[in-house]
């Protein structure tokens, strides 16, 4: 009886064992990673700071304005082509429309003479 409480005081004190080792890693492991992104943030707020912006990016930056702008300008244009697309698609039909108007009012005899 004495070596079966021993023996399973053993493996849960080796399942216990295992557990913290397990444990230990993982913090090792998120110690690492905390302190890269530490460093990555630290790095990229320098890089991002307003008073340290490299030329590049601020021409990068203006180049994007310029082209939001023509774009917007674009789309203004291409509302406007739409509409008279749309108003001449309808030419053609109201020709028609026209035409049946006036044989109706000319009558059926004095249409067709033309």
């Amino acid at each position: 009886m004495i070596a079966v409480a021993v023996t399973l005081n053993l493996v849960v004190a080796l399942f216990c064992f295992y557990v913290a080792w397990r444990l230990w890693r993982l913090s090792k492991s998120l110690g690492a990673a905390a302190d890269a992104l530490t460093n990555w943030e630290r790095s990229t707020r320098i890089i991002i700071n307003p008073v340290v912006i490299p030329p590049i990016i601020m021409r990068g930056q203006a180049g994007t304005a310029r082209l939001r702008l023509r774009y917007s300008q674009l789309q203004t244009q291409l509302q406007r082509l739409e509409q008279v697309m749309a108003v001449a698609s309808l030419l053609p039909m109201a020709s028609r429309w026209l035409g049946v108007a006036r044989q109706r009012r000319l009558g059926p005899g004095r249409a067709k003479k033309r």
